[in-house]
């Protein structure tokens, strides 16, 4: 098993620790979003001292919405850690690397990234740039496709020939018979964390809830984990 950890910001922001490198994805944002959270002034505070967010070697946001990204923040990280390298689709830094097209493919050290379009769930989003990420050492695979439009066959083609070990997937994805359906019979995850869930003092319509029953409908995925709180670490 590789050493691999993801620590939880807010809503689907995370620290993805594999092996030597760390990057953040989605991880910073301060608009709240109909009942997500967001990352308030205190807890961006906590995570600039937390070792789980410490020198981030890349900051990657899957799309620009204000629920996943925010510049402001991201601004201060760089700063915090200039060695950041950020990744996004839209340009909003001179010194970023911009997703396009049908995305980048790129090696560090030991570890692969497939940068990859993926269409963002909801018509009305159709054209938001958007882009999912598989990461790979060799030996373990792990998947984070974002608001990707639930079991898109975009998606599906992409993992025809892909083992994918670890899945980091929004909740609709196992609350929605449709999500469940494509998890079984497509990703077929070994590890599937679930994110994308309001911290309990937001959660006014009850998906906490909602996820925590619905992980019980996929057996078939031997290992569920719901990231619901602030600075959650999970391990593997």
């Amino acid at each position: 098993m590789p050493n691999c950890s993801i620590a939880l910001s807010a809503n689907a922001g995370i620290s993805l620790t594999f092996g030597q490198v760390r990057i953040w994805v989605d991880a910073v944002h301060q608009k709240k979003t109909g009942p997500f959270s967001t990352v308030t002034p205190a807890l961006w505070e906590q995570m600039q001292h937390c070792a789980a967010f410490e020198a981030p070697d890349f900051i990657f946001f899957t799309h620009c919405h204000p629920d996943h990204y925010a510049k402001p923040l991201t601004e201060q990280a760089k700063k915090r850690w200039p060695q950041t390298q950020l990744i996004l689709p839209e340009p909003e830094f001179d010194d970023q690397l911009l997703l396009r097209g049908g995305g980048i493919h790129f090696q560090v050290s030991s570890l692969s990234f497939h940068f990859f379009h993926l269409p963002h769930e909801g018509a009305q989003y159709t054209s938001v740039p958007h882009y999912g990420l598989l990461l790979s050492d060799g030996r373990f695979q792990i998947l984070i496709p974002g608001d990707c439009e639930l079991a898109s066959p975009v998606l599906a083609q992409r993992l025809a020939d892909v083992s994918v070990d670890l899945a980091i997937l929004d909740f609709p994805w196992i609350t929605l018979r449709k999500g469940r359906d494509f998890i079984q019979q497509v990703i077929r995850p070994k590890h599937l964390l679930v994110h994308h869930l309001p911290f309990a003092q937001d959660d006014s319509i009850g998906y906490r809830r909602a996820a925590e029953k619905s992980a019980k409908l996929l057996p078939e995925v031997p290992d569920i984990r719901l990231l619901t709180e602030p600075l959650q670490i999970e391990t593997l």
